[in-house]
């Protein structure tokens, strides 16, 4: 198969990356250090400058998805979560522009040299669902134009860790409604694509709390990992890195349309997602605002 993948360079996705290019199959990998990630290209991957922080960057990696088409599988796996405001080169929010509005712009821009009953899968997280309760600061809405300027939301946290990991939650959310919504707009003359939403479970030891202060960084690292042992929800990158490259390649999958699937006590579990994540008129909604975000039609 022929695979366009973001976020392959750390955690969950430089392991289904291992899986994948050990299984044969060749990849596009997208990545903002070409020369950081030498060993994949040493592999023969072949990887293409992408800063998913603007939007430029991100239509001149479609340019390379057109040519290395055609593709099987698309993959939008990268994702940042930030303790302190930042902005994207087009002014949205950096957290909401690299893990959802770049992500959405790849879907839209890479459908066309996507294969018969090709895939695309996009990688969510169970933070997005205040039933979860994990700990991190849930979703209040799924209003773009108040999370690509959270200024404007009269509801911001006063604390910015806070608002960061509201912010993460929130762009998890956005992932998984642009899923459904995809699935359903993709209905009338693209079903034969299966689309997927993946939620990686709490993976400690990936590289997402790097930018947190003092030991954070460290208990992800070094401490958490032994909590693998406790509790279906709990996860390691090893697992859930080998089972998303299972879901973009297993036949066992092909039929997903919007399904989200998590990963629970180390396997590949359909799951209901949040409420709001299930809302028809917010998806639409938040697909046809994020479609002007990033210049297109609805």
């Amino acid at each position: 198969m022929r695979i366009v993948m973001t976020g392959a360079t750390s955690g969950i996705g430089a392991l289904a990356c291992d899986c994948l290019l050990k299984a044969g199959h060749e990849l596009l990998i997208g990545a903002r250090s070409l020369e950081a990630n030498s060993t994949w290209k040493a592999r023969g991957a072949r990887v293409e400058r992408l800063d998913l922080a603007s939007l430029a960057s991100t239509r001149a990696f479609a340019e390379e998805i057109a040519r290395f088409a055609p593709i099987d599988v698309l993959i939008l796996n990268a994702g940042i979560q930030m303790i302190r405001p930042g902005r994207s080169e087009d002014g949205f929010d950096l957290t909401f522009a690299t893990n959802h509005l770049a992500h959405y712009l790849l879907a839209r821009l890479g459908i066309p040299y996507i294969v018969s009953n090709g895939r695309i899968v996009l990688t969510s997280s169970g933070t997005h669902d205040p039933a979860e309760k994990t700990g991190m600061a849930p979703p209040r809405h799924a209003d773009a134009r108040l999370l690509a300027f959270p200024e404007q939301d009269g509801g911001l946290d006063a604390d910015p860790g806070t608002a960061g990991r509201r912010a993460y939650s929130t762009s998890k959310l956005a992932n998984l409604m642009t899923a459904r919504e995809l699935a359903v707009r993709l209905n009338g003359n693209r079903p034969d694509l299966a689309i997927a939403a993946f939620d990686p479970g709490f993976t400690p030891g990936t590289g997402l709390a790097r930018g947190y202060p003092g030991l954070v960084p460290f208990a992800f690292k070094a401490i958490l990992p032994v909590l693998s042992l406790l509790g279906g929800r709990i996860s390691t990158p090893k697992v859930s890195g080998r089972l998303l490259a299972a879901l973009a390649i297993s036949p066992a999958y092909a039929q997903a349309r919007g399904t989200y699937f998590a990963v629970r006590s180390g396997q590949l579990v359909e799951t209901a997602p949040s409420k709001l994540a299930q809302d028809a008129k917010a998806s639409a909604a938040l697909w046809d605002e994020s479609a002007k975000m990033v210049g297109l039609s609805a």
